[in-house]
């Protein structure tokens, strides 16, 4: 996974995006830059042995950025990271460990444009707050071989 970070600009952006079929989160910060993220595949440095991002991945990850937001054609790209990620079967991992009660989850290799989304959705899990329905296909039970 990698992330991207752009210069400071005007509000583009009002609130999360995210491409699914693209590997794409996408979110403004309070100082203007952008962070665009998502799961597309990062590199070993072969000297320092830790991550890099990879060209053709950030090439990728701008290109659907751009046709979400076209306006980014014109902001400069300042930074950029990668780091390695766990992909089980591409979605995240968000509920309850079967077996080990009181054992949240909130993983995904998205996580830091999601990570708010996610924080909300398992903080209301724990606090036994109604979950949306449509987030039981996240649930660790997938993996048990129980319903979701």
């Amino acid at each position: 996974m990698q992330m991207v970070v752009t210069e400071p600009v005007a509000p583009l952006v009002g609130s999360l995006l995210a491409h699914a079929s693209r590997h794409l989160t996408l979110k403004q910060a309070a100082n203007g830059t952008l962070l665009i993220g998502g799961g597309w595949s990062a590199g070993l440095d072969p000297v320092h042995g830790h991550p890099r991002p990879l060209r053709d991945s950030l090439e990728g990850n701008l290109w659907v950025a751009r046709r979400l937001v076209p306006a980014l054609g014109s902001v400069h790209v300042v930074r950029s990271w990668a780091a390695m990620n766990i992909d089980i079967d591409g979605a995240p991992i968000l509920g309850e460990s079967p077996g080990v009660p009181g054992f949240y989850n909130a993983v995904t290799a998205n996580g830091v444009t999601l990570a708010p989304a996610m924080g909300r959705s398992v903080a209301d899990m724990v606090l036994g707050i109604r979950q949306r329905a449509d987030l039981d296909v996240f649930s660790p039970r997938r993996f048990h071989g129980g319903s979701a």
